[in-house]
């Protein structure tokens, strides 16, 4: 690809998106005044991205509009673009720079090594990307030690990266690394001659690069920990991409863990967890939790009695272990009594076998929303498939889903999880700080709005959109991981689709469907009336979209 190819279609999305404002649906109506997002802010926070995804960035910056907090990102051409990787060592001199004028960093150096998640997998970074990280980060706090500092590295997930040179491999290295594992678990003797059987059958340099990657991985965790331990960075956080029960990138977790448990100074400031794409958003709420020194009680429901115990597609662990780990993350604290808490996390887990338990579940959940609890709702699918989703059964069976304070099902089970604890811990935590009708509306307005597109984009573009775009690329023999010049065809289908989807999910689920708040004026009652959506394809793929919806409110006094 040429240069002047590449930022052309640099340039495509944004233009679309500046220049096509999806108009939904209008109800004419009188609003009290209009709210405005808000810029009081009360702390600000340098984000040094995973990479440039949405959920890497402007979720971040959308999360921390509703608690008040100021995000500052790198500019985009710095990031990276799809397999390109950001510009490293301008990234370096641009977080030098901008700590100062910060309170908190989020810092992925994965970002600042590799160039970003993929190029991590890769291993694109050398010895001396990494010690000049590993400089910069003690510099920026000898020059700003007001700063906290919050690092977040990602052990490599258990399939060997996508390339060439490794695809006739992956299958096999995949059954290598797990049974690596169970050999080093159980030293079962047929484990132990497969093991002698693959390395005859794999190249010898694939699997000391494979290997060699995790080792580095967790040197470099080890001397992060160290980092923490003198007080140079006020936390990390090492996840785990994506895995199964065993592999080598388990056994290196647990290397990890075990170092840390010897080292109990570090406890609620060291944190291992199975996740990578929301690890940022975790860490903005734990910032802002920890700012302000009050920590949500959550107490956690489950849709049905086996959801806490299953082992979801890509996780290592069980649902419960997960939850366990974001909430933990986050600074909230589980609590064991539903009226203790500030919120409900409600974990919805959707299977092939269960779907005749998802009108009870929804009717659960109207009940706890008509009681005046705040609910948060993860919406989890084994299959990734939207008839396991508990979303649509709520809109059929008229629940009110605007009084949810919180909703994800994107991607994996982690990610979701982490998104909706951090969503409705800072904003739970929002409410406390603002009582005047304009300060609570304007929060109002931020997280319906996160709500809105959570909504659009974890159901209808994720599990319905996605899937039928693909099979259309697929027949007419486009890769949907490789669009190149069916990029504006796509990009244009996907507008389309999602401005029908956002007029049903107005219509259906938002649209008069009154939201009770409560401000220094007493009770008030709240209604979307409209609704607006930008969006595009951010990356050469069809994976992911860059939305933002735009809504309109009244506010109707309440009598």
């Amino acid at each position: 690809m040429s240069k002047n190819f590449k930022y052309f279609v640099l340039i495509i999305p944004f233009f679309i998106a500046a220049t096509i404002i999806l108009h939904i649906f209008h109800w004419r109506s009188d609003p009290i005044m209009t709210w405005k997002f808000n810029t009081n802010y009360w702390l600000t926070v340098v984000l040094l991205p995973l990479d440039s995804r949405p959920p890497c960035t402007q979720f971040v910056e959308q999360l921390g509009q509703i608690a008040g907090i100021r995000v500052l990102l790198p500019q985009p051409e710095l990031l990276d673009n799809y397999k390109t990787p950001a510009n490293k060592k301008e990234l370096r001199i641009w977080l030098k720079q901008v700590s100062p004028q910060a309170d908190a960093a989020i810092i992925s150096t994965d970002m600042l090594i590799h160039g970003s998640l993929l190029a991590s997998r890769l291993s694109m970074g050398s010895t001396e990307d990494t010690n000049e990280v590993l400089d910069l980060l003690t510099v920026i706090h000898q020059e700003s030690p007001h700063l906290k500092m919050y690092a977040f590295n990602i052990i490599p997930r258990l399939l060997i990266a996508d390339n060439q040179e490794n695809i006739a491999y992956q299958k096999n290295m995949l059954k290598y690394s797990i049974i690596k594992d169970q050999v080093y678990t159980f030293e079962n003797t047929e484990d132990i001659n497969t093991i002698h059987s693959l390395e005859k059958r794999l190249p010898a340099n694939v699997i000391q690069h494979y290997t060699a990657l995790y080792e580095k991985n967790t040197t470099l965790n080890l001397t992060l920990m160290n980092m923490v331990e003198q007080g140079m960075l006020a936390g990390l956080v090492i996840g785990q991409d994506d895995g199964q029960p065993f592999g080598i990138p388990n056994m290196n977790k647990q290397q990890l863990q075990h170092q840390l448990s010897q080292k109990p100074s570090l406890a609620n400031k060291v944190f291992i967890t199975r996740g990578t794409d929301e690890v940022a958003i975790s860490l903005l709420g734990h910032i802002a939790i920890e700012y302000s020194n009050d920590h949500p009680k959550v107490f956690v429901m489950y849709s049905n009695h086996d959801a806490a115990q299953l082992i979801m597609p890509f996780m290592p662990h069980t649902v419960a272990k997960t939850v366990q780990e974001k909430i933990r993350i986050a600074g909230a604290v589980e609590v064991e009594m539903i009226d203790e808490a500030d919120f409900i996390l409600y974990v919805h887990v959707g299977t092939t076998n269960n779907q005749s338990t998802f009108s009870s579940s929804a009717e659960q959940i109207r009940n706890l929303l008509d009681q005046g609890y705040q609910v948060a709702l993860v919406d989890l699918t084994e299959s990734f498939q939207a008839s396991e989703t508990l979303l649509p059964v709520l809109l059929a069976q008229d629940v009110d889903i605007p009084k949810l304070i919180a909703y994800a099902g994107w991607n994996t089970t982690s990610n979701s999880i982490g998104t909706a604890v951090t969503q409705a811990s800072i904003f739970t935590k929002a409410l406390k700080k603002e009582s005047n009708l304009t300060e609570v509306m304007a929060v109002y307005k931020e997280n319906l709005e996160f709500l809105t597109a959570r909504f659009l984009d974890d159901l209808y573009y994720q599990k319905e959109i996605n899937p039928y775009i693909n099979k259309q690329l697929q027949r007419r023999k486009i890769d949907p991981y490789h669009l190149q010049t069916a990029y504006y065809q796509t990009n244009v289908q996907v507008q389309k689709m999602m401005v029908s989807k956002g007029k049903h999910l107005l219509r259906e689920g938002l649209r008069n469907s009154p939201i009770t708040i409560r401000t220094d004026q007493g009770l008030e009652q709240i209604v979307i009336t409209d609704l607006e959506i930008q969006t595009y394809l951010p990356w050469q793929r069809t994976f992911e979209i860059w939305i933002k919806p735009t809504l309109a409110l009244t506010a109707i006094k309440k009598s």
